[in-house]
């Protein structure tokens, strides 16, 4: 098995060796931002973890500071974080139970990402950065979201680089999302940084 679980296969040193005797609930977060210190900005996060709660494989675009993984309730075969700014951590288990975790301390577009049946793709917070000559969202990317069984989106509506990303991604989903929530997130810190107004968007297989 690669570096980065079933999914992803980093170009670059992304994470250590696993810890066996290591669980994924216990993965440090990272430096989080501060509009999103506040105690209610995980609920995005809460609502994710819900919304892949069938899927087997959970690749997380983002998350350093609030990653999916300490969310999870259920049991995973494998959970992928991937974002430049977090700390790279590997282990074999989950809340106890078997698991490959994987936080890679990468670019998006450094990884190589494969998609499988059972997956679930997150991007909370939408907002991507090109890299180099590559896309914010390259073709990597785009399929991903398209062959994904579940496809979770949270943005912030007053966000430019998330509002010219959003269209893409939903373009790859034939189908309505299973759940589209209006956001207002009333904490002083996330309305000052002008992101209090979001959208919650799950696609699924129905």
């Amino acid at each position: 098995m690669n570096a980065g679980g079933p999914y992803a296969s980093a170009v670059a040193k992304a994470s250590a060796e696993p810890d066996l005797a290591a669980d994924g609930r216990d993965a440090p977060a990272g430096v989080l931002l501060p509009h999103l210190s506040g105690p209610a900005a995980c609920l995005r996060q809460v609502l994710a973890a819900h919304a892949v709660r069938g899927c087997a494989d959970i690749v997380e675009i983002g998350g350093a500071g609030l990653p999916l993984t300490h969310f999870l309730t259920h049991a995973p075969k494998s959970v992928t974080v991937i974002d430049p700014k977090i700390p790279p951590f590997s282990a074999e288990r989950l809340n106890g139970r078997a698991c490959t975790v994987r936080h890679l301390a990468a670019k998006l577009q450094a990884v190589a990402l494969e998609p499988r049946l059972g997956m679930a793709l997150v991007l909370l917070g939408l907002s991507l950065r090109p890299f180099g000559r590559a896309s914010a969202t390259p073709p990597a990317l785009l399929a991903l979201a398209q062959a994904a069984d579940v496809l979770v989106i949270d943005y912030a509506l007053e966000l430019p680089r998330a509002l010219g990303q959003i269209g893409d991604l939903i373009a790859t989903r034939p189908e309505p999302p299973l759940i589209d929530l209006a956001l207002t997130i009333d904490d002083p810190a996330l309305s000052k940084a002008g992101f209090a107004r979001r959208r919650f968007l799950a696609f699924g297989r129905a």
